[in-house]
């Protein structure tokens, strides 16, 4: 393994076309034969179903060098396969052997075509493949376009790496995944040789059946055959080091003392200071500034987070090797060694106690049970001790504060560089004193509940998260200030739109804040006419149900999230409701640690404001097996934490709006859309949501205006559809229809057709409807979507029992289909026609369609034409209740009131009229007049 990024375990074997491959070495690719001891695979007879014809990885531990030799065939079984497997590519490292290429050969028809002897090579290239990811090795790579391939070939590819690691002291090490299926070869094989008195220690995965070693000509020798079974399913809550994949590892080093102890001379610090002026600077600066060990210790680690940029350096033995401390301060760049390795010096500097420490990002809880070997870890940081209490000190991180320094990273174990050596050593979790990330939020819904929510927002972050605010706020543009801040309150609340937002820092605290107001849908939803709303913090949706039903899981630990601990303190303004209360349905309030997670709340909700303090610590590490069953059933006993927060019945909504020219309640929400406009006023989708919040406000004209701005800047069918529909609210019927031929001209579907044929029956164009629509054709689906609509145009022009018949022709095919139930009922309904069975009709509606209220709407219609005002006026409310947005059943049930004298029907006929005023329109049409 190499250190200085956080690198998967991966086999030293570079098998084909394997473009992100291990590093191997060697300035110049060889040409050679295979080695003698390799034993060379045959291709299988017989065509097998997997383009993987072989896969054949042998490897050599021998005189403190390992060789490794690989080898793949594969059958070009297409042309996209012909493109991707045409080029071969292999990387290796200069410094520490060479890459030989035994064979490239293409098979065809039983002859063997030698690409190198037909004069192809590698080419060499000389860039750094990873700079982009602030990774430095001095890797080489080759390629090989291979000449003259086709479809139905087979391409052999056959190389070798020597490697002999100059930091290691003579010891060697190999770690190779062992393949398993759903991955197919028709030949596949793991082979590892080394001299009988050499001390090699070998292991595979647990659950792999371990080869016999075999010992022939003073060389031991273990083989798998490859692909594995595929391995049994794990929870994904199991511990890594059951969910680890299955390898074959071997090495010659006795334990990990001496891992320890080899590896411990690379981070030695002795006369550093006495050499170097300006770190000798620096520790008398921290001495200065600092009162205390933890202070300066953490000061230290600061200096080494923000002054030295991360960059992997594996050029000259740098897979372990570090760069000398004075090097990475005058360049002011390192890896994980190298900051390491300064970081030390500065704390010795400062006479504190400090060791280097080996850890793995991978292999976590699962390294103990590796075989001892350097490449089990992945990355290197500092243990410090101060007062007895152990600081694990990562100069790769950010945000370093006294705040946050007693925190443990995840990596469950290291390794701590001695020249005694040293054993593996826990590092045991404790629970946080800080809180990682604190939110204080206001939502503010006095403007109405189904409206857009503004949001005000406070947000301090502590650790790693503060030293990427820390980066934006010294380094970004006002654009990618205002990208950061997005992206954070979406990931925090949702979808929204941050209308302004500032990043603080402070300094001496290596905090940060961000302070945003942001506009949201309302997450207010609706049913049956009764709004509530979720109120989402950080212990809601908690549960603890490990799955261990399976037998072969109930002995598996339970890994716990973490660690991480969040607060948020929410605040909700609501609309005064009267004399009718809101309320809160769950847990209001408890104090709560279940395994390990400790959960608290108190919420207080007054009148119409709720306040709400909530926070959850997940602590990681793991639970054990009984441990976790008792933990389930205490979670399973203190329930759901959800919270919902329900409002009264008849609580006044955006419908208060219709037809009111006071719109101050809004002015603040109209006051951000005008801010997000104004901060990009060529982005159209501005205006689109302006506009559709001002038409759900009821302020057509303005909402006219802003798809206005739309159509002229970026003109499509939809907005001039929906400009259209405006139009026709408006009365304007002449620019409604042209609107809706433009669109069919941009795009003429349905939708266009629909609207076209729509207006045309206003204007008297009742054939010309039918026309268009017949012209239009469309799917099968479309048609009978449009059967409605030819129905009523049939009847208005005198045809009703046509119109009738082709609604009962699409009830024969679909006897039971609620929506054509529903349209049947309403047909006979409007045209007043063939009313003899219309109750019995609509009333089927109604059964079939689960009493939606669209139907309730339907027979209240069909009551009124029957002169049942009362069951017309019952169905009409039923309607209301369960869905207040539908306007068409206002108009009726004001209809339905004037008929039967009632003085308050005319109210709701004039509110129904504020929200839609083409209703007047649309039921003269049937002759429902009203002033």
């Amino acid at each position: 393994m190499r250190f200085g990024g956080k690198l998967p375990l991966v086999s030293a074997a570079v098998m084909m076309w394997a473009a992100g491959a291990p590093a191997l070495a060697g300035e110049t690719v060889l040409y050679q034969p295979a080695p003698g001891w390799v034993e060379v695979a045959s291709l299988p007879e017989g065509r097998s179903t997997t383009p993987l014809q072989i896969w054949d990885e042998q490897h050599r531990i021998e005189d403190g060098r390992l060789w490794s030799y690989a080898e793949q065939a594969v059958r070009i079984d297409s042309p996209q396969m012909l493109s991707a497997a045409g080029t071969l590519q292999a990387s290796w490292l200069p410094d520490k052997g060479d890459l030989i290429i035994h064979r490239v050969a293409i098979m065809r028809g039983g002859e063997e075509i030698d690409v190198v002897a037909g004069g192809a090579t590698f080419d060499v290239l000389r860039r750094e493949m990873q700079l982009e990811q602030r990774s430095l090795d001095g890797a080489r790579t080759a390629t090989l376009a291979v000449p003259g391939l086709r479809v139905g070939d087979v391409l052999r590819l056959a190389f070798s790496i020597t490697k002999a690691d100059q930091t290691l002291d003579g010891e060697v090490q190999q770690i190779s995944p062992l393949p398993a299926k759903p991955m197919e070869a028709a030949f596949g094989r793991l082979r590892m040789s080394w001299p009988e008195n050499a001390p090699v220690r070998w292991q595979v995965s647990d659950g792999v059946t371990a080869p016999e070693a075999k010992t022939q000509g003073g060389f031991v020798t273990v083989e798998l055959a490859l692909p594995l079974a595929e391995p049994a399913p794990m929870p994904e809550d199991a511990p890594v080091r059951y969910r680890m994949p299955r390898l074959m590892q071997a090495g010659t080093f006795a334990d990990w003392a001496e891992v320890s102890r080899i590896m411990a001379p690379l981070y030695a610090t002795d006369g550093v200071l006495d050499s170097n002026q300006a770190l000798t600077a620096q520790v008398a600066a921290i001495r200065e500034g600092h009162a205390g060990e933890l202070e300066r210790a953490v000061a230290a680690l600061r200096l080494v987070q923000d002054e030295i940029a991360y960059l992997a350096n594996g050029m000259n033995g740098g897979n372990y090797m570090p760069q000398a401390p004075g090097e990475t301060w005058t360049a002011r760049y390192g890896d994980c060694k190298a900051k390491t390795v300064l970081l030390l010096t500065l704390l010795r500097g400062l006479g504190i106690e400090a060791e280097p420490v080996l850890v793995s990002s991978q292999a976590g809880d699962g390294l103990p049970g590796m075989l001892p070997l350097p490449g089990a870890f992945d990355h290197v940081i500092v243990r410090a001790t101060v007062a007895g209490t152990d600081y694990w000190l990562d100069g790769t991180s950010s945000g370093a504060s006294l705040a946050v320094v007693e925190e443990v990273p995840a990596f469950h174990h290291a390794l701590p560089l001695r020249d005694e050596g040293a054993d593996l050593i826990a590092m045991a979790q404790r629970p946080q004193t800080s809180f990682d990330q604190q939110g204080r939020v206001t939502f503010d819904h006095r403007a109405g509940l189904d409206l857009p929510v503004l949001v005000e927002g406070e947000w301090k972050v502590l650790g790693a998260a503060a030293g990427a605010f820390r980066m934006i706020d010294a380094q970004a543009t006002e654009e990618q200030r205002k990208e950061f801040a997005q992206g954070f309150v979406s990931n925090v609340l949702g979808e929204a739109a941050v209308v302004d937002s500032a990043i603080t820092v402070d300094s001496a605290a290596n905090a940060a804040t961000l302070c945003a107001t942001a506009l949201m849908t309302s997450p207010w939803r609706w049913e049956r006419g009764r709004g509530s709303r979720s109120v989402d913090l950080p212990t809601s949706g908690f549960e603890f149900r490990p799955d261990r039903a399976r037998s072969a899981w109930r002995d598996i630990p339970v890994v716990l999230p973490g660690p991480y601990w969040q607060q948020t303190q929410m605040t909700v303004l609501l609309p005064e409701s009267g004399s009718a209360a809101y309320r809160l349905d769950g847990k209001d309030s408890f104090t709560q640690e279940i395994a390990g997670m400790r959960l608290a709340r108190q919420a207080t909700l007054d009148g119409s404001t709720l306040i709400v303090t909530d926070s959850a610590g997940w602590p990681g590490g793991e639970l054990a097996p009984a441990a976790a069953t008792e933990a389930r059933g205490q979670a399973s006993r203190f329930g759901s934490t959800t919270l919902t927060l329900r409002a009264p019945d008849g609580v006044e909504r955006r419908f208060a709006f219709a037809g009111k020219a006071d719109r101050t309640r809004v002015a603040p929400i109209e006051a951000a859309y005008a801010k997000l406009i104004a901060d990009d006023p060529d982005e159209v989708e501005g205006y689109r949501n302006r506009a559709r919040f001002r038409q759900m406000t009821y302020d057509f004209a303005g909402a006219k205006e802003d798809l206005t701005r739309v159509i002229d800047q970026e003109p499509d069918a939809d907005t001039l559809l929906w400009r259209s529909r405006l139009h026709a609210d408006l009365g304007e019927m002449e620019l409604a229809l042209a609107d809706a031929e433009q669109a069919y001209e941009l795009n003429g579907d349905m939708a266009a057709v629909d609207q076209r044929a729509t207006l045309m029956r206003y204007m008297g164009q009742v054939e010309e409807a039918i026309a268009l629509i017949h012209d239009y054709g469309g799917t099968s689906e479309e048609q009978r979507n449009f059967a409605a609509m030819l129905s009523d145009l049939d009847a208005q022009a005198g045809r009703k029992q046509e119109g009738l018949d082709r609604l009962d022709a699409l009830l024969d095919e679909r006897p039971d289909d609620p929506a054509l139930l529903n349209a049947r009922c309403w047909y006979q309904a409007i045209w007043d026609f063939n009313t003899q069975d219309l109750t019995d009709i609509c009333t089927r509606a109604l059964e079939s369609a689960d009493w939606s209220p669209p139907v309730l709407d339907s027979r209240g219609f069909a009551n009124f034409r029957l002169g049942r005002l009362p069951e017309a006026l019952k169905d009409l409310n039923a309607a209301l209740a369960a869905s207040p947005e539908m306007d068409g059943s206002l108009f009726m049930r004001g209809v339905v009131r004037r008929e039967m004298g009632d003085t308050g029907g005319q109210a709701d006929i004039a509110a129904a009229l504020a929200r839609v005023p083409s209703l007047k329109r649309y039921y003269a049409l049937y002759g429902i007049e009203v002033d």
